[in-house]
């Protein structure tokens, strides 16, 4: 199934997004309810993708 691979792939280029989000967040929070919103961002970018494609990985295995 391509489709599972293309979303793989997508999880890795969101993973990275949500590396600079998260960690670039940090950096210039100046509060610590900013720096937890950074995270959840950071964590969110990279989270959702991967569910997505560990769905689509499962439904192959059907």
């Amino acid at each position: 199934m391509k489709l599972a691979k293309f979303m793989w792939i997508v999880t890795v280029f969101m993973s990275l997004i949500g590396a600079v989000v998260g960690f670039g967040g940090m950096i210039l929070a100046k509060s610590a309810p900013q720096e937890a919103a950074a995270a959840a961002m950071g964590l969110t970018c990279a989270v959702i993708p991967y569910c997505i494609a560990r769905a689509f990985t499962e439904l192959r295995s059907l």
